[in-house]
């Protein structure tokens, strides 16, 4: 039986062997450098980086915006106290356009008060006449209205007139 037994086996490991599959033969293989676990340091790392810039853009932000509200309020200020200066300045100009006023400084000045004050009317322009049938506007003559003369314009009356 001791051959019998011996023949099982080798039977047995032959079988064995053709399941299992063909080992390769044998490499040396270099140790691989394998770098520490720093995917976890570096998200943390990244994160923290993150919320400081985030927090400095915000400190940032918000100096602009106290930096514009100063500027804002000193040129409120300086708004308010030119319309203060604006106010007092139409109040005298107001008190000087007086006519008992402007009649003091004329006399203190040796000019004199005049008799008697005709008001003048005020003269309204003449309409705008209709074109004639021809197609050439006609313009309007102005020795028909009141107060026109027919006098040749001068350097001197030009003057007189600011130009006009």
């Amino acid at each position: 039986m001791a051959l019998a037994a011996s023949q099982v086996r080798s039977r047995r490991s032959a079988a064995v062997r053709d399941l299992l599959p063909r080992e390769r033969p044998l490499k040396v293989v270099e140790k691989r450098r394998q770098r520490p676990h720093r995917t976890g340091r570096l998200v943390v790392v990244m994160v923290v980086a993150l919320t400081l810039g985030s927090l400095l853009a915000v400190a940032g932000a918000q100096a602009y915006l106290t930096q514009g509200q100063v500027r804002l309020t000193r040129l409120q200020e300086q708004l308010s106290t030119q319309l203060g200066q604006h106010r007092d300045l139409e109040l005298r100009v107001a008190q000087l356009e007086q006519p008992a006023n402007v009649l003091s400084e004329a006399q203190k000045q040796g000019l004199v008060a005049p008799k008697e004050v005709t008001d003048l009317s005020q003269v309204e322009p003449p309409a705008p006449q209709k074109s004639t049938t021809s197609g050439t506007p006609t313009r309007p003559s102005l020795a028909g209205t009141a107060g026109a003369r027919a006098q040749p314009r001068t350097a001197t009356t030009a003057a007189r007139s600011g130009g006009r």
